[in-house]
């Protein structure tokens, strides 16, 4: 796909490496050439515009139906269009595409920590820490304990839109909360999830 048939006003997906750091941005295309591409400026709650560096590693992703298409090794700044400011992205190849089933494929049977929060003396299992009643006190060791996370080793089974399962010695109940993490090509997938369904 040409940058130039992007319809303006779609969205597109910024990756940004940078040490060991991983940045997704979403921003809107404000016009597009054979070799560029402009969306509105990206800034930060503080008003701040993001500042690409020279040794980011820059991906744009741009989702077209079942379709995605990628452009690798971007370049990246900030300029102005009719007074409005932009981030530009400049490629250097033409992309490629692939069928967005596959974009977040992972491998199954990947042996993985899934991980949950739990208040002594109970049985459900939170993905986040839990919080404690209105009006309840509890000590401080008492709050340390809930804090702490739980890690059991499970087995990836599927991945698909509707979720992800997976194989696990620690029994869950429905309705529990776990949360977990998924290596992808994209890097690591953080997941929070609920049990909605057990064999």
């Amino acid at each position: 796909m040409l940058l130039e048939n992007i319809p303006l006003g779609k969205t597109l997906e910024i990756f940004v490496e940078r040490d060991d750091y991983r940045y997704r941005l979403v921003s809107k295309v404000e016009d597009t050439n054979q070799k560029r591409v402009c969306v509105s400026a990206i800034t930060s709650s503080t008003g701040r515009y993001f500042k690409f560096e020279e040794t980011d590693h820059i991906r744009l992703l741009y989702r077209d139906q079942e379709v995605m298409w990628e452009w690798n090794h971007v370049e990246a700044g900030l300029a102005k269009i009719e007074d409005m400011p932009v981030h530009y992205f400049v490629i250097r190849d033409a992309g490629r595409t692939s069928n967005r089933r596959n974009a977040y494929r992972v491998k199954l049977t990947e042996e993985l920590m899934l991980g949950y929060y739990q208040i002594p003396g109970e049985a459900k299992k939170y993905a986040d820490i839990p919080r404690l009643a209105p009006g309840q006190t509890q000590t401080q060791e008492f709050i340390a304990l809930i804090s702490q996370a739980i890690l059991v080793k499970g087995m990836l089974k599927d991945v698909s839109d509707n979720g992800v399962g997976f194989y696990s010695d620690t029994k869950f109940n429905l309705e529990d909360g776990v949360f977990l993490e998924i290596p992808s090509p994209y890097g690591l997938l953080n997941i929070k999830a609920m049990v909605v369904r057990k064999v």
